[in-house]
This record gives structure tokens, sequence and C-alpha cells, in this order.
């Protein structure tokens, strides 16, 4: 394995870093969480042996952060509630609903806000270069993320949309409960649009009051622009 060569430098900014099959997005961030700069970097990161993968985050991350939030893309993943859950049977709830493959490892992310736990997987070669570069981070499934980050729970009917290639993750709140999470596959922007507006109808929320939190969607504007027709939208990072 390599030596982990990052400079020993110091700095108060915070880095977010954003990993999925193709790549990953790198987000430097102030004291003050304005963001200072932004690069995405593209990769067949989940087939890369370990030491190419450390390489490459190594080529592009030079100094040690204040903090760094590190948010992984997975398909595998369950959502179950606190008092259901047994760390030791993690496996057999995450396989109930999904295939094992080889050469994954399990993580698990506690929510408290919402009570629930999120069981979830990735390629082992991810996990072991993100804990050898960012020893004290934790990853975070992006739903997680979402859940614990992003979610406002003030009385109110939304939905928080993570858009990725060809797929969407869908959030429903009413009240402030959860009533949905789900994720479903689309080729196009009226595809994206359908699943959107089938969500507001099956749990009768209002297309007129009720809002979109839209994240990952700044470099596809066809899905906002089309959303926005019928729904308020407001874009998120």
């Amino acid at each position: 394995m390599l030596e982990h060569t990052l400079s020993t430098n110091t700095t108060l900014y915070s880095l977010s870093v954003r990993i999925h099959s193709e790549g990953f997005s790198l987000s430097v961030f102030d004291e003050s969480n304005s963001l200072l700069s932004a690069k995405k970097v593209n990769a067949a990161l989940f087939s890369l042996p370990l030491d190419d993968v450390i390489l490459l985050f190594e080529n592009e991350t030079k100094l040690y952060y204040k903090d760094v939030s590190i948010i992984c893309e997975s398909d595998t993943y369950t959502i179950l509630p606190t008092d259901v859950f047994s760390i030791e049977n993690a496996a057999d709830f995450l396989y109930f609903e999904h295939k094992p493959t080889e050469n994954e490892s399990i993580l698990i992310n506690k929510i408290p806000a919402f009570d629930i736990v999120s069981v979830f997987s990735i390629p082992a070669t991810i996990q072991k270069a993100m804990n050898f570069l960012f020893k004290e981070s934790t990853i975070e499934h992006h739903l997680s993320w979402l859940l614990s980050e992003k979610i406002r729970l003030q009385n109110e009917n939304s939905l928080y949309i993570w858009t990725r290639i060809n797929r969407l993750d869908i959030i429903a709140l009413k009240n402030s409960k959860l009533q949905l999470i789900n994720s479903f596959s689309y080729q196009t922007p009226e595809d994206f649009v359908y699943f959107a507006l089938n969500v507001f109808e099956k749990l009768s929320l209002d297309t007129e009051k009720d809002t979109v939190y839209l994240f990952n969607a700044e470099n596809k504007p066809e899905l906002r622009n089309l959303l926005s027709k019928y729904v308020t939208v407001i874009n998120e990072y």
C-alpha cells in the first residue's frame, strides 16, 4: 500500500467528499460554511485497485482539513427502525432486500432525529481508502447525510430528491414525519418528473404549497426546469 503523503499543513477549511461509481467531487468550505471551491473527478472508482484509489485522492487533496465529510452513493441500502435493528444481524437485514457482491463492506449510520438506522454497502476498496486517508471521518450513505444534515423538521410537507445518473432517490415528509424513502430509475426528464409527482399524488401533498428540495442537479437544468413547471423547486447542494 502507498504511504500516506498528504501535507501536514493545517487549515480552518472543511472538505466535503462525494463518491459515486463514476468518480467523486470535492468541495471546500470556509468557517461560515460558504463554498470556496469545487471540483469533479471522473474515474471508474469502484473498479480501481486500492492503491490507485488512494493515489487518485492524494493527487487531489493536498491539505489536512478541520473536518472532512465523506458521502458515498450506494444502491445497496436499507432503512430500519432503531428498535428492530441489531448490529449482529446487519448483513441479514441488508441482504433480505439485496444480493451480496464480492469485496464489499457493510456500514451503518445511525440517524437519531428519526430514530432509524441506515445499513448499506460500498466497495471494500473505497472503505479502506477513506479510512486510510481520513481516519477520523465517518463514511455516510448519501441518504443518511440528507436525513441527518438537510431535512428540515419544521412541521413541513416536502420532498427531498437526490439526483444521480439515471437514478433518483426520494425522501418524502408529511408534517415532518417520514413517509417514504425510495430509489427509482429514470431515462428522461419526463420519467424523473413522473416519479416526483406520483409521490405528491400518493401522499396527498399539495403541488401549490409543498416544496421539492433538489440535490445534485447543478448540471441537469432540464430536470429542474421541467419539475419547476409543476411544483416549487429549491436547489440545494
